[in-house]
């Protein structure tokens, strides 16, 4: 939410505050669904994919385009390919001549790869599992592009956006006052509930229940961690639900096989995983069938590593802040065989890399990794990692590695404002800035170090 309606929002009754997300909701609304949204959705949910070879030619085309866009927009690529010859890439293959490009890169040269001005674009803030936080700028034909894919993909599913109530969880601050017992609130424009995440604990989710039952959403979709939760809650608790949805969708965290099995048993419909990115990344989404698709259309999905399985992509829907074989930080994993749902589109056995843990607060209970990778985005291009350690219930170290040209003390005040957000005012958080964050010995980087989950 855009700081000036922030500022009003923290000192307004609920009913007001449901008015002020609902005017944002109609300028997000707006910015989303306009003429090439329309034409976008209307060419997917018309589009036969089920001739493979066809797919790749688009994907191809698709491609070549998108590159000469960032040689001729980018002052980075020009300069990064300054002794490659970008029209002698005539296959997927022949991305290989083009270097890989990582987050470090990305966020030392972040001015320079931009190919339009914020102002004239959109803006986007990447947490996510690595600790590092990059500034992203859609341009806004490609915002609405984006949407138009989920909601095609969606619509494949039998969900009509417009027209379906949606039961919201994600890390949005909604409540202000801790005295309330009103934990969620609605968007009008998109007919949206927005519960939140930060207040749902064991002593208030049964009120949860209680407002799902009367709201009775066509649609579930937020963090995984928050869907388990509640479903657990539910479970262990035999509480009745009056509802039934027609589809979950999970966003932000690894969908694991136990979360799937219980989430969609007590609620009595199927989840439906998607993956893609703050930074714009290519889509993977499961179709009616349960498989998981490499959407060959929305960019280039190659792999790498010991284990062949790190994630090196290139969007077609990153045209203001190209990303052209850039080491996303994620893996995967493919499988072979075809599918009956009727896309030729590669299948997809796993993705991981946005794994699930947690730390935790006296008042809030379990804080999750989602909720933690938002702490991030305030500082877009200061730091360049982040590591949350918990050594007791009210001893919480935040270790970043920052750029001392750009880390302010206003940047540490941010961090330690949206930290005491999540953990309440009595929890001792110290920022404590360190030369480096060593990796596991699995080699991957963990952003959460609990040292009293056990």
């Amino acid at each position: 939410m855009k700081k000036m309606y922030y500022k009003i929002y923290q000192f307004s009754p609920v009913w007001f505050q449901n008015i002020i997300i609902s005017i944002y909701g109609y300028i997000i609304y707006k910015q989303r669904y306009g003429k090439v949204y329309h034409d976008t959705f209307s060419l997917l949910i018309n589009k036969d994919y089920s001739d493979y070879d066809k797919e790749l030619k688009n994907q191809l085309e698709l491609l070549r385009a998108f590159l000469k866009h960032a040689v001729d927009k980018s002052p980075f690529y020009k300069a990064l390919y300054k002794d490659i010859a970008i029209s002698d890439v005539n296959s997927i293959e022949d991305l290989k001549q083009l270097p890989v490009v990582d987050k470090e890169m990305l966020r030392q040269n972040i001015e320079q790869v931009y190919t339009i001005p914020e102002k004239e674009g959109m803006v986007s803030f990447t947490g996510g599992t690595t600790g590092k936080s990059l500034k992203v700028i859609y341009t806004k034909d490609d915002f609405q592009r984006r949407m138009a894919y989920l909601d095609a993909f969606k619509h494949r599913l039998g969900i009509d956006t417009f027209k379906a109530k949606k039961a919201t969880f994600s890390g949005r601050e909604l409540t202000v006052n801790p005295k309330s017992k009103i934990f969620w609130r609605y968007n009008f424009i998109y007919k949206q509930r927005l519960y939140s995440t930060f207040d749902l604990t064991e002593a208030n989710m049964s009120l949860y229940v209680s407002d799902l039952n009367k709201f009775k959403p066509d649609v579930m979709n937020g963090f995984v961690s928050a869907l388990y939760e509640l479903a657990g809650f539910i479970d262990r608790n035999k509480c009745e639900l009056e509802f039934k949805p027609k589809a979950i969708f999970t966003t932000s965290e690894t969908l694991l096989t136990v979360h799937r099995e219980l989430i969609e048993r007590v609620f009595g419909a199927k989840i439906y995983n998607q993956y893609a990115s703050a930074e714009g990344a290519p889509f993977v989404t499961e179709c009616k069938k349960g498989n998981l698709h490499y959407n060959i259309d929305t960019g280039v999905i190659e792999t790498a590593g010991e284990d062949n399985d790190q994630m090196i992509i290139t969007s077609f829907t990153t045209h203001g802040t190209p990303l052209i074989r850039y080491n996303i930080g994620d893996l995967i994993t493919f499988k072979t065989g075809s599918c009956t749902c009727g896309s030729s589109h590669p299948l997809v056995e796993k993705i991981e890399g946005r794994k699930v843990d947690f730390l935790f607060s006296k008042t809030k209970g379990k804080i999750s990794l989602s909720h933690l990778a938002d702490v991030i985005k305030g500082n877009p291009n200061s730091v360049k990692k982040m590591q949350f350690v918990q050594d007791g219930i009210d001893d919480i170290k935040v270790n970043v590695v920052v750029d001392e040209s750009l880390f302010t003390k206003e940047h540490e005040d941010v961090i330690l404002k949206e930290m005491r957000y999540r953990f309440g005012e009595e929890a001792a958080i110290k920022v404590v800035k360190v030369d480096d964050i060593p990796r596991e010995k699995s080699g991957k980087f963990s952003i959460i170090k609990n040292n009293i989950k056990s």
